[in-house]
């Protein structure tokens, strides 16, 4: 077991605690253009249903990539490869992601 100095060494855990539950994560960055008090990471872990979690609420993971309008026929429709990479973990856990210009790709949640 490491020994737990820093921050950074707490951030590493709960980045591990992720990883041993085939959850994701993500760090955003300070840029201030975010959410003032957004957690160091955010994420999900997958949760199987079970008969006695039916008529419970559970939190289904939603990310969305806002774009200009008009860039859906750039190769990945403008986006990063990390904004590619973390919109496949998102799905690939259970979550649902989109990458939106218009209201037709928030329909595509809803559905």
């Amino acid at each position: 077991m490491k020994k737990l100095v820093t921050e950074n060494h707490v951030k590493e855990l709960v980045k591990d605690w992720y990883k041993a539950r085939n959850g994701w994560r993500y760090s955003p960055i300070q840029n201030g253009m975010g959410e003032h008090g957004i957690s160091d990471s955010v994420g999900g872990i997958p949760i199987v249903v079970t008969p006695e979690m039916v008529g419970k609420t559970i939190c289904l993971s939603v990310t969305v990539e806002a774009k200009r309008p008009g860039r859906r026929g750039e190769k990945d429709r403008g986006m990063s490869k990390h904004q590619v990479g973390f919109m496949e973990r998102v799905r690939a856990t259970g979550g649902l992601s989109v990458c939106c210009d218009g209201y037709e790709d928030l329909q595509e949640l809803d559905n």
